[in-house]
């Protein structure tokens, strides 16, 4: 008989009659304490409970699963740390099994939402069979390594059981100092092949990408320790390469990212890209997994640019690790299922509702961007949080991979859901969820557990296990013994998607099987944010076509755009597209125009005045000048004017006016197709009234010339007549 400790556990209720007589008795009681309860909060309700004064956790198990034979041994190997500041002596680690199986997916869900400190198992306390640790110093972690004698785990049904360690210090031999806890099924006849379950592993490579304003990635420290050896996203290549018919969700934006970095994080490129360009590869050309060619920036690009301006320490950590990880990138890809998400896994029910057509470019860019690579890819959608609203689900592709949560729907979830012709297929919550506390429910054998717990109770269903693994989650440090206890399970049955889903029919649905928690919609990414990065996109186009040698620069900016709107932008509080648009907009307002204090034409029917423009940006421009004047002004717009990198230009603007009135022009440096870039520039202009005073002097003079005139030949006349009247009188 196996040697064990009991521990004591707390009572349950004899029913539904004993609890309502309890109630009745005690009734009195409450109302007298009510005014108590009312006075002082419940602290019980505020405190927390207090960590385990020993930290353990589980990094190895070399079983995923139990059967019904009793020979061998369960290894399992770990960390304790001691998180208090007293030195800890005569440390034991014990291994501990529930005695109860949980046969359905509710029961784990429940048990996985526990306290720490439930008492969900009995120790093992045989000799041979824990673990002692020496003295621990504050701050101290120590590697353990224990193994079981599977004849020492007393369960025999099919079934879940809770399975872990407990670490006991010398002055509490009886209470449990540290904790670790997991999920380990019992599967009776695992090697009959009829009774395999289908499993089909969602690997998201994903992560936030944010950019500075200037085009870089920020935040460099965690992206070196995200890419190096050991990180969060090198793990996850070693690990992917290693596991059977895994299907990769990329999100091109996360592998764009690491490409800047790999070439020392540049900052936004306006210089020439039009000069040497090669025809593009066809499409034929493209191949389940990249090419390193594809993915490595190319030598002479990286040699100019460290040519031209040293990178920095931060700067260059980050390109050795970005380096590293492109390299590895390809053989994890290798030979797996490929699925793309839209670029930068933008929020889609936000755009759903409120502009559709930036998830269109999110898919027109992640097209563009794996066809550069040579990443052949099916169209995918996966919500971290495994949900969709009823207008995104309206937007989702046909013949595309669409992957939700059974969350997502009301009673039981079918394998894959069509809502009026739009399906879905559904993926396990629990699975996602990870394993029970206090150690980290996302860390590699947690989740491993909790996969391979939730498919021991499909077992025999008919119904595969499609399981995405949690955004966040942390790889094993040693993908070998992770994958190998996998692999020797015979019972699961390792698939891609199509071979998981295969001879299952969608279930239509209608609307109101759909849940969509007010957490989320409170949750998306707001119309602000998403109209910020519209207006950066378009100003991004804009700054393309003034720049006269560069095609380029509006698809980054594209890329900066859709990264401020992703799912993982959700809980931000700086919206980096913002502050992209601010420097973008700098940019165009660096084309100026200079204008005369003020203008007089020289007649009304028209004349011309100059104006300056000037390109303050390194790069030539080519723009337009446009005015904006009242009715009664007229101002002809110029053809596309080419600018050299730093310098200016003069030429005259032809004007003509309908009155003689003063009326202001107001001058604007547009693109090639009429679009105000920012800089403007405001003139007077007036007709010359010169010649109007010179015929009103012109007009004077002839009258009274003319009328001088008369006056004589009148006063002739008058003096004729009177010297003839004289001569007759005589």
């Amino acid at each position: 008989m196996p040697v064990r400790q009991h521990q004591a556990r707390p009572p349950r209720p004899r029913g539904r009659v004993t609890a309502a007589l309890v109630l009745v008795l005690l009734a009195p009681l409450l109302l007298m304490l009510s005014a108590t309860t009312l006075a002082a909060p419940a602290r019980a309700a505020e405190e927390t409970a207090e960590p385990d004064p020993l930290a353990m956790s589980i990094d190895d198990l070399d079983t995923v699963s139990l059967d019904g034979r009793t020979k061998g041994r369960i290894t399992l190997r770990g960390k304790v740390t001691n998180t208090t500041e007293e030195e800890w002596h005569g440390v034991k680690v014990y291994p501990f099994v529930g005695d109860t199986p949980m046969t359905t997916s509710e029961e784990l869900a429940e048990a996985a939402e526990m306290p720490a400190d439930a008492l969900v198992g009995e120790r093992i306390v045989a000799e041979g069979t824990y673990a002692a640790i020496p003295d621990l110093a504050p701050g101290e972690t120590y590697s353990w390594s224990l193994s079981v004698p599977r004849r020492q785990l007393d369960v025999t049904e099919p079934g879940v059981y809770w399975f872990g360690v407990h670490a006991l210090g010398s002055t509490t031999p009886n209470t449990a100092d540290g904790r670790a806890r997991t999920f380990l099924p019992l599967v009776k006849e695992p090697n009959k092949k009829a009774k395999a379950e289908k499993v089909s592993l969602v690997m998201p490579l994903r992560r936030s990408v944010v950019y500075n304003g200037d085009g870089s990635v920020n935040y460099l420290p965690g992206w070196t320790r995200d890419l190096g050896a050991g990180g969060r996203l090198f793990r996850m290549l070693e690990t992917g390469a290693e596991m059977p018919d895994l299907t990769w969700a990329i999100d091109p934006a996360l592998i764009d990212a690491v490409r800047n970095l790999a070439e020392g994080n540049p900052a936004r490129n306006l210089a020439p890209t039009d000069e040497g360009e090669e025809e593009p590869e066809e499409s034929g050309s493209q191949s389940a997994s990249p090419s390193a060619s594809a993915l490595l920036p190319s030598p002479s690009t990286s040699a100019d640019a460290d040519a031209e301006e040293p990178i920095d320490e931060e700067a260059e950590a980050a390109q050795k690790a970005a380096t590293v990880w492109l390299g590895r990138l390809e053989d994890a890809l290798a030979g797996h299922n490929l699925i793309a998400l839209p670029y930068a896994d933008p929020d889609l029910s936000a755009l759903a509702t409120t502009d559709p057509d930036l998830l269109a470019t999110a898919r027109e860019h992640t097209a563009q961007a794996l066809a550069e690579l040579g990443i052949k890819a099916t169209s995918a959608v996966a919500p971290p949080t495994g949900y969709l609203d009823r207008a995104a689900v309206n937007l989702l592709e046909p013949g595309a991979v669409n992957l939700v949560s059974d969350r997502m729907f009301r009673g039981t979830a079918p394998v894959i859901a069509d809502l009026d012709g739009h399906q879905m297929i559904v993926t396990s919550s629990g699975a996602a969820a990870g394993g029970p506390g206090p150690n980290d429910p996302i860390d590699a054998i947690s989740v491993r557990q909790r996969v391979v717990a939730e498919a021991a109770l499909l077992r025999g269903s008919g119904k595969p296990l499609i399981a995405v693994l949690p955004d966040g989650w942390h790889p094993p440090q040693s993908p070998t013994s992770f994958v190998t206890p996998w692999n020797k399970a015979a019972w699961i049955a390792s698939s891609t998607l199509d071979e998981a889903l295969t001879g299952q029919k969608p279930t239509s649905i209608t609307t109101d099987k759909l849940r969509y928690p007010r957490r989320e919609m409170k949750a998306e990414i707001s119309t602000d944010r998403i109209d910020t990065a519209n207006e950066l996109i378009g100003a991004g186009e804009m700054l393309q076509r003034i720049l006269t040698h560069n095609d380029e620069v509006a698809s980054d900016i594209v890329s900066e755009a859709l990264t401020s709107i992703s799912y993982s932008a959700r809980k931000s509080n700086t919206d980096p597209a913002a502050d992209a648009l601010s420097e973008v907009s700098s940019e165009l307002s660096s084309v100026t125009v200079a204008v005369p204090p003020k203008v007089i034409l020289s007649s009304m029917k028209g004349g011309e005045f100059q104006v300056t423009l000037s390109n303050e940006l390194d790069e030539p421009v080519t723009v337009r000048l446009d005015a904006i004047t009242d009715e009664s002004l007229r101002v002809a717009t110029s053809e596309p004017v080419q600018l050299d990198a730093n310098s200016k230009a003069s030429f005259n603007l032809a004007a003509s006016m309908l009155d003689t009135g003063t009326h202001t022009a107001l001058i604007v440096v547009t693109d090639t197709k009429g679009n105000p870039l920012g800089a403007h520039a405001s003139v007077p202009i007036r007709p010359s009234q010169v010649s109007g005073v010179i015929w009103w002097f012109v007009g004077t003079g002839c009258a009274l010339l003319f009328a001088a005139i008369a006056v004589r030949l009148t006063r002739r006349i008058m003096k004729a007549k009177k010297v003839r009247t004289s001569g007759g009188d005589e």
